[in-house]
């Protein structure tokens, strides 16, 4: 008996290709083909960058004239602005500040997620198991997605999608895992004094509980990546391991080389087939 597995892959910062993901989902789909071949993969790429793309695109052009220093060269404002602008950009705005609401960028890539979950329940079935792969700033976006539905804060607009979907897997229900690499979820903590409440992985409602996990990859040489289990109990208790990893590429021992290279991890790409499988395992014992 064949099992479907939706699995959405988030990406961070910096500027990904809409097809970002498509090199992990067939390294990921290679290796299930060998160690379980009665898992089917539904996965889709959710990606977001062109919602923050156009402002920084904005701000660039408005600080071309000013001939900044390092830009001719090595376009330092250019990275940096799409770096660290990313972050900036989705930090969430107070309603009562936010005159245009359609414009926040927080809701807005929020949506973004929301309706590709409506499509993963489209492709894998409305109760198929849901897998979210988080990389970077996409570990946020994930956390957050996550916190404020399962909390209830989701705005209208994203409850309209979700209600019009009406199903179990859309409503987050069906969350069996969640995989962080290169995460900055830890300074993103930093906004509580006990470093907040963690999302709970598997989801409340999904009927194996025992077999889903929120697993978080980091490479040392990462200086965007940090452990998740130290911050509190909570998030020793919501997180079942921090594994540490050494990515691949020539540049993996810089600090920004490596952050690149959670994709292309083998030890990575084999923790989160084996954990699949172990799911299907315990639908299906032999």
């Amino acid at each position: 008996m064949g099992m479907r597995i939706a699995v959405g892959f988030i990406h961070g910062i910096g500027r990904p290709k809409p097809d970002f993901h498509e090199e992990l989902a067939a390294a990921m789909n290679k290796r299930l083909s060998l160690i379980c071949p009665d898992i089917e993969l539904v996965t889709e790429g959710i990606y977001w960058g062109d919602i923050t793309e156009r402002l920084e695109e904005k701000l660039l052009c408005k600080l071309a004239p000013y001939k900044l220093r390092w830009d001719d060269w090595i376009d330092a404002r250019g990275f940096m602005v799409s770096f660290a602008g990313d972050a900036i950009a989705y930090q969430p705005i107070p309603q009562a500040d936010n005159p245009l609401p359609h414009e926040y960028i927080y809701t807005d890539i929020h949506e973004r997620v929301a309706r590709k979950l409506q499509c993963l329940a489209e492709r894998a079935g409305a109760s198929a198991p849901l897998c979210l792969i988080g990389h970077s700033l996409g570990t946020v976006v994930a956390s957050n997605y996550l916190y404020d539905l399962q909390n209830r804060k989701l705005p209208p607009r994203i409850q309209s999608i979700i209600a019009h979907g009406n199903s179990p897997l859309v409503k987050g229900e069906t969350l069996s895992h969640l995989f962080t690499m290169g995460s900055p979820l830890a300074l993103w903590t930093l906004r509580y004094d006990d470093f907040g409440k963690p999302v709970s992985v598997p989801a409340t409602k999904f009927r194996l509980k025992h077999v889903g996990e929120w697993v978080n990859f980091y490479d040392k040489d990462d200086m965007i990546a940090y452990p998740l289990k130290p911050l509190s109990p909570e998030y020793d208790n919501a997180v079942v391991e921090d594994v540490e990893v050494c990515n691949p590429g020539l540049m993996a021992w810089t600090p920004l080389g490596s952050h690149g290279g959670y994709f292309r991890s083998k030890v990575i790409q084999e923790r989160i087939c084996q954990s699949l499988a172990k799911m299907y395992r315990s639908l299906n014992p032999q």
